[in-house]
């Protein structure tokens, strides 16, 4: 169980301090198990760092080959965390061509029900942890983990969706309060593929929450809140504080928000 940190009228879920340091871990970790389970013998994955370095270090634990596909876009810090790896303008379309051609796990959180599981067990924790929990803030790329932390949580529970405004696909049917800019600090977010953004949209429209799209300032900003509270986590947490501090004053969150910490500062 990773911790849950209040700051002043703010609760942090600290998905941060997981092994690898991101909710990665949560997903990739089940998905293992279910590979070994189904005989799999080896793993494939394209990722934009945080499920990759995941990945690399469940496949280690279990000792299962994994093949690795990044896009040219991905961050020099998260790279040297990574061995082997092959770079590819289509990163996802060639794992899934090398999951075919060698019978490979492939480690696509969107695709895969048993990454929602995973992410399932973030809601559970929650409730242990703040049973008066009213809102969750969620950094979203795919909108897989937010999917699957809403399958954990009670209808009362607002979520919203964060996202930078360099992109922005999901938090935009909500918040069109924004002025596009085209430098992505949250590169992990920055996610091209998304197979479940219908189910996702119906389920924040269900809980009642929203989207958030968030300026880089504003980042950086809460980073620095961030950092002066000792909190050290990645730009994608401090945009997801971002996200909270944007509509604190102007919408009903309620008197226990959460805001999700994922990815490590690298």
């Amino acid at each position: 169980m990773t911790p849950l940190l209040k700051n002043n009228s703010v609760y942090f879920k600290r998905e941060d301090q997981n092994p690898t340091g991101s909710a990665k871990d949560r997903a990739i970790s089940l998905q293992i198990q279910n590979l070994i389970t189904k005989n799999f013998k080896s793993a494939v994955i394209s990722s934009t760092g945080n499920a990759a370095i995941s990945a690399q270090h469940y496949c280690q634990l279990s000792k299962i080959p994994l093949n690795i596909f990044v896009s040219p876009h991905v961050s020099k810090a998260k790279l040297k965390l990574l061995y082997p790896f092959t770079v590819s303008s289509r990163p996802i379309s060639d794992a899934i061509k090398f999951s075919k051609t060698n019978h490979a796990y492939f480690l696509r959180q969107s695709t895969d029900p048993i990454a929602l599981l995973g992410y399932q067990q973030i809601g559970f924790e929650l409730l242990k942890q703040l049973s008066e929990i009213t809102s969750l803030f969620i950094p979203v790329g795919s909108g897989t983990t937010l999917l699957g932390i809403s399958q954990g949580l009670p209808s009362n529970v607002k979520i919203y969706a964060v996202q930078p405004a360099s992109f922005c696909p999901i938090a935009s049917s909500f918040d069109q309060n924004f002025i596009p800019e085209t430098d992505n600090l949250t590169d992990a977010l920055g996610v091209k593929y998304l197979p479940l953004k219908n189910q996702v949209l119906l389920a924040i429209n269900q809980s009642g929450g929203g989207g958030v799209v968030v300026q880089n300032q504003a980042v950086l900003n809460a980073q620095n809140y961030l950092d002066k509270n000792q909190i050290i986590t990645s730009l994608e947490g401090a945009l997801t504080l971002a996200g909270y501090q944007k509509i604190a004053n102007t919408q009903n969150l309620g008197a226990f928000p959460v805001i999700l910490l994922t990815g490590a500062k690298r």
